[in-house]
Formats: C-alpha cells, sequence, structure tokens
C-alpha cells in the first residue's frame, strides 16, 4: 500500500476512535460542568451561612446592649424618685432621657438586622433549593458518564489497538503531520481535491476551498507515497478514484 493508502486507512480508524472517545469526553464535560455550578452554589450558600451567624451574634449584642440600657433606666427611675434636690433630680432625668435616645437608635439597628436576617435566611432557602436540583442533575450526569464509558469501552479498545497497527506503517514524518491535522480538526486530518474547473485545471481542497495549483494536484496524481498538505488549513491532501478516472478520461 502507498503512503496515502496507508493514511486514509488510518484516518478511517481514527475517525472512529475519536468518535467514541468524543461520547466519553463529552460526558465528562457536562459532569464537569454541573460539579462546577454545584461548588459555587455550595461556595454561595456558605457565604450566606456565615453572614446568617454574624447577623444574629449582632442581634443579639444589640439585645444584651438595650437589656443593659432598660436595666440602668429602671434604676435611674427608682433614683428619681429618691432626688433630694433639683440639680439631681435634672441630672437624673437628663441621663434617662439620652439613654431612651440611644435605646432607640439600638432598637432602630435591631430592626434593621432582623429585614437583613430575614434577607438572608430567603436566600439560603432559595439556594438550598437550587442545591437540590444541581445535585440531582449532578448525580444524573454521573450515571450518565459511567453508561458511556461502560457502553464503548470494549468497541475503543479494539479501534485503539488496529489504529496503532495502523500507524504503525506509517511513516514517522506523515504520521506527525496527520495527527496534527487530526488533533486540529476533530479527526478530519485528510481532504479530497476537489474539481472546480476542470477544462481551465482549476482545483482546490475540498475542505477549506483553497484553490490549488494544477502543479501540485499532478504531484498528488502522481505519486501516493508524497504527502502534501493543503496550504490553507493543513490538511493532508489526496485524490479520490473517481477523480482519478475523470482525469483519466481527459
Amino acid at each position: 500500500m502507498s503512503a496515502i493508502e496507508d493514511l486514509l486507512a488510518l484516518h478511517q480508524v481514527d475517525k472512529q476512535a475519536r468518535g467514541l472517545r468524543s461520547r466519553v469526553e463529552n460526558a465528562q464535560a457536562y459532569l464537569n460542568a454541573q460539579e462546577r455550578q454545584l461548588d459555587e452554589l455550595n461556595g454561595t450558600d456558605e457565604e450566606f451561612a456565615q453572614r446568617s451567624k454574624l447577623t444574629q451574634a449582632t442581634i443579639s449584642n444589640l439585645e444584651t446592649e438595650a437589656g443593659s440600657i432598660d436595666d440602668r433606666t429602671n434604676k435611674l427611675r427608682d433614683d428619681l424618685k429618691n432626688s433630694s434636690t433639683t440639680k439631681q433630680y435634672n441630672a437624673i432625668l437628663e441621663e434617662i432621657n439620652n439613654l431612651k435616645e440611644a435605646k432607640s437608635q439600638i432598637d432602630d439597628r435591631a430592626l434593621a438586622e432582623l429585614e437583613g436576617l430575614e434577607n438572608i435566611n430567603g436566600q439560603i432557602e432559595s439556594l438550598s433549593a437550587k442545591i437540590t436540583e444541581r445535585t440531582t442533575v449532578r448525580d444524573s450526569a454521573r450515571i450518565e458518564l459511567k453508561e458511556r464509558t461502560d457502553e464503548v469501552a470494549d468497541q475503543l479498545a479494539v479501534l485503539e489497538a488496529e489504529r496503532a497497527e495502523k500507524a504503525s506503517v506509517v511513516p514517522d514524518a506523515a504520521l506527525e503531520i496527520f495527527d496534527q491535522a487530526a488533533d486540529d480538526f476533530e479527526g478530519d486530518s485528510m481532504a479530497p481535491l476537489e474539481e472546480i474547473d476542470r477544462k481551465r485545471l482549476e482545483y482546490g481542497c475540498s475542505c477549506c476551498n483553497v484553490s490549488l495549483p494544477f502543479n501540485l494536484v499532478n504531484t498528488i496524481m502522481a505519486d501516493d507515497n508524497i504527502v502534501q498538505q493543503c496550504k490553507g488549513c493543513l490538511r493532508i491532501l489526496y485524490a479520490t478514484e473517481e477523480l482519478r478516472g475523470a482525469l483519466v478520461k481527459k
């Protein structure tokens, strides 16, 4: 077999193997995406849980502070009843009024914190539902990945062994070109020549439509052991039997 024939045989097996691998890779990519989204949701949930704890601690501190003010106010009211001079009475009354103002500010702050806590807990509840839903999707993706992996394992092993066998007869330089093109174009490493205008001797690459000089076409037609690449897409060019027959008739 010629080099081009060996490459075409390799190309056929390589595409089949890549097709099977892509099924597993797509399932793995989908699973990875679900796990990333789940990690993001869990991370956000942890942030809200921390904010909830901090807000609850703030509310508790404000309640303690408000309770201390109430205790002080009650004591001052007793002192007010027992005050013996106008000066003492006024001083105690002024302190009571100051404490009332401070208590009012603390109550306002506590109310704002309670509203904030309610909002945070609402966010946590919403996230919990999303996490449950995303976990279900993630678990389904894991099952699908395992099913696809098991489904293609035997067939893929056969194809990979066959690919290795066919690659072993291809010269190293040609194999390197083939592998690079296959990686770049998801297995579409080879491109048949395309006849554009027979009378004008116009031919091109069937994959990228780049026009090819006729002397290159002649070289490809003349020797199947010469590996020629398209100048546009770098795929390996070859002539189909149909094209060869048409040129012979010409």
